[in-house]
Parts: structure tokens; C-alpha cells; sequence
């Protein structure tokens, strides 16, 4: 049996910002789901690997494409 690693990140905030975090991660290769609710966007990516070293590089990269969206956002 194959082990399969898997990482959810949940964020919410302004839909602007929840737009350019769902476009990031889909440039990482990612199927990110993003709704709307009131007073702003809800966005949900799921990270899978079957090896946990790759799936931790992989969500730093996710981690660190959103931080710097946000400060850019905020900025």
C-alpha cells in the first residue's frame, strides 16, 4: 500500500486577495476551491504527496507564495 500524505490550508479574508492566493495556487499545481461569504472569500487547497518531505516543500512554497501576496495586499 502507498502512504499518501495530505496537508489542508483554510484561509479567509478579502475576496481580492483570496482571488490572487487561489491563482497562485494553481500556478503550484494545485485545485484550490474558493466561495464566497459574507464580508469577504473563503479559500480551501488540499495538498497530497505520497512522500512527506515533498508534501512539506510543497506547502512551504504554497505557504510562502501567500505571504507574500499578503504583504503585497496590506502594502
Amino acid at each position: 500500500m502507498t502512504e499518501a500524505h495530505i496537508m489542508t490550508v483554510r484561509w479567509t479574508g478579502d475576496g481580492v486577495l483570496a482571488e490572487a492566493m487561489a491563482a497562485a495556487a494553481s500556478e503550484q499545481g494545485h485545485a484550490p476551491v474558493l466561495s464566497e461569504e459574507e464580508g469577504g472569500a473563503k479559500l480551501f487547497v488540499e495538498v497530497m504527496d505520497d512522500d512527506l518531505q515533498a508534501l512539506r516543500d510543497r506547502v512551504d512554497a504554497l505557504l510562502v507564495a501567500f505571504s507574500t501576496l499578503e504583504e503585497q495586499h496590506k502594502g
